[in-house]
């Protein structure tokens, strides 16, 4: 098992040739924020009448309470770490249904971050836009994540071949990855219409351990920032409570799977509508796959060059 990378600064040249081209997983410190605002305390002060979704250790939806109850009823719980603790995950809107969303929770608190230097400002392939940033601007599953100690996000990858970032702002983590060949030797079930099931629980003994060796192992502190390459499973526990920020990207410099997941039967994976539906939000309307690829044409084309073999064994 090897210890995860983890560097105080790194550019963001750095961060795309070392990690996202070789889809290899890295901490970087150096975030952005007030320790003294991202406290439990000041979230119930200044959001707690927020509705707030409570999810199981997957995404499963479990009920929907305000984020003071659920401070009040789980946060400073010693002792033992608990099994089935609810978990906070306010998303920006995803679909075009009513449903209690986390963009007013983002938009309140959109003075009090900035984006991690090292991550690139363009390139995306998702979301579509020269520049993006996560502070102010929607990317897919961008969330507020809320959870007190012993709430975990159970083993899983995310969808359509996508990276995804978590920044730590309040508490600790601890996070066990497994490379993405490891995908068969991991599955217990058919997935089941999302990127996300069908794993296995790798805590099943205890909380404070895996079960199955993982690749790389780590803790992530207040300041830092775990990048999680596509196709890469990861089971995350809060060992203390915790106050995170996520969201996922596709970028130009690691795009060959995402490339390969539009040609090869994206239509048939349910978490597709919500890439059509962050498509739109940036003015995009692509109904297909099909119509993403043409959208992307020429940039996918210098990709699959720029990979050379590699690429091509992919496409």
């Amino acid at each position: 098992m090897q210890m995860i990378d983890v560097h105080e600064t790194l550019s963001s040249e750095d961060f795309l040739a070392q990690y996202v081209r070789p889809n290899r997983p890295v901490v970087v410190g150096g975030l952005g924020f007030d320790p003294a605002y991202w406290t439990p305390e000041n979230f119930r002060r200044d959001m707690g009448e927020l509705p707030a979704l409570i999810y199981d250790t997957l995404f499963d939806l479990q009920e929907v309470t305000t984020l003071g109850e659920y401070i009040d009823r789980h946060f400073g719980v010693g002792g033992e770490l608990r099994r089935g603790v609810p978990y906070v995950r306010w998303y920006n809107r995803l679909k075009d249904v009513d449903h209690a969303w986390g963009d007013e929770a983002f938009s309140r608190l959109s003075t009090h971050w900035t984006a991690p230097p090292f991550l690139p400002q363009g390139g995306f392939l998702v979301p579509d836009a020269p520049t993006a940033d996560p502070v102010r601007d929607p990317f897919p599953y961008r969330g507020v994540l809320i959870s007190a100690r012993g709430a975990r996000t159970r083993l899983h990858r995310d969808p359509f071949y996508s990276d995804a970032v978590v920044s730590q702002f309040y508490g600790s983590k601890e996070v066990a990855m497994y490379h993405p060949s490891r995908a068969a030797e991991l599955t217990v079930r058919a997935q089941d219409g999302t990127s996300f099931g069908g794993f296995m629980d790798v805590r099943t003994a205890a909380l404070d351990r895996v079960d199955v060796e993982p690749d790389i192992h780590g803790v992530l502190r207040p300041g830092q920032v775990l990048y999680v390459p596509h196709g890469w499973l990861h089971d995350v526990i809060s060992i203390e409570d915790s106050i995170s920020v996520t969201w996922n990207f596709v970028h130009e410099q690691g795009g060959v799977e995402f490339i390969d997941y539009l040609m090869g039967g994206a239509e048939d994976d349910t978490e597709f509508e919500v890439l059509k539906y962050l498509y739109r939000r940036y003015g995009g309307e692509y109904n297909s796959p099909q119509d993403v690829v043409r959208r992307f044409d020429e940039r996918f084309s210098e990709i699959l060059d720029a990979y050379g073999d590699m690429a091509e064994s992919a496409h």
